[in-house]
Formats: C-alpha cells, sequence, structure tokens
C-alpha cells in the first residue's frame, strides 16, 4: 500500500509567496487603507522606497512586479488614484507574442503622477517631472518635464528645469 501525502503537504513555498504578495498588492489598493499603511504594504509587496514615509499613494494603482525586475520610488513622490505601472511589455512579430520584454522602473524624487497614467515598459522618470492624467508613458521622463498624451510627449517644464531657447 502506497502512502499518500496530503494536498497542502504538495504546495510549494514560491506558491504562498505569490499569494502573500498577491493579497499584498490588492490590500494596498482599497480605499479604507490609510496612505502610510499603503506604502508599508507595497513595500512588503516587493516595491522599493527611498523613504516611504515622504511618498503618497491613491487607491487603485496597480504594481505589476514580475520575476527579477524592480520598482524603485523616490522621495516626495504623489502617486494619484488609478494610475498602472507595467515592468514590462508584450514583443510583438508576424507570429503574434511570443515574449515580453522586462526591465526596472524607476521614479526618481519629487515626481507627481497624474491619475490614471499607465506606465509601461523599463523606464526612468527624473527628479522634478509631471506625469499628466491618462497619459500612457513608453519612454524615459528627462527630469524637469511635464508630459502628458498617448504616447506622452513633453508638453512642458517645472520651474526645477531651465530651458535653453
Amino acid at each position: 500500500m502506497e502512502n499518500h501525502t496530503a494536498t497542502w503537504n504538495k504546495l510549494s513555498l514560491s506558491f504562498l509567496k505569490k499569494g502573500i504578495r498577491f493579497i499584498l498588492l490588492h490590500l494596498s489598493m482599497q480605499f479604507f487603507i490609510p496612505p502610510l499603511l499603503r506604502t508599508k504594504l507595497l513595500k512588503l509587496y516587493g516595491i522599493k522606497f527611498n523613504n516611504r514615509k515622504t511618498v503618497f499613494i491613491g487607491t487603485n494603482v496597480l504594481f505589476d512586479n514580475l520575476k527579477n525586475v524592480t520598482t524603485s520610488i523616490g522621495d516626495n513622490v504623489f502617486i494619484t488614484s488609478g494610475v498602472k505601472i507595467l515592468n514590462h511589455f508584450p514583443i510583438i512579430t508576424a507570429e503574434g507574442v511570443s515574449e515580453f520584454s522586462m526591465g526596472n522602473v524607476v521614479i526618481e524624487d519629487n515626481v507627481f503622477i497624474g491619475m490614471n497614467a499607465l506606465i509601461i515598459k523599463p523606464i526612468t522618470i527624473g527628479k522634478g517631472s509631471v506625469i499628466g492624467a491618462g497619459a500612457v508613458v513608453t519612454k524615459d521622463v528627462p527630469p524637469g518635464t511635464i508630459v502628458g498624451g498617448n504616447p506622452a510627449k513633453i508638453v512642458g517644464y517645472t520651474n526645477s528645469q531651465t530651458v535653453n531657447n
């Protein structure tokens, strides 16, 4: 007669870690979670903060961290509600989507990201930048710039940026 082990013994540690991360992410998106607790949950989820106490993250903000990539957030960052940050994008060929390109998202200090912005691909958002509401950001954002639209383009400069005409 064979020994039968319970199904729960077959659960892998990585599966449990993924489940816990999923719960932390979705808890952080809820409106009843205070902002300081939200950043703590996201830190446990794997988001890297310089100082999470100086960061505001609104409700329904999705961080889609895949394996072996990170999202880093600097000081004094304000991310409003509905923002989606993805660390990957599909590579489309004649045969369709065969793979994804993955990489890190870096949000530097003093950045404001407007409501429902979508940040995809591995990019860096420079210091003192502003991402307009509903913008689709697929390229690096230079420091001190204001970007908006789909795809996001530079529409202006913040006071921290000197413009040479």
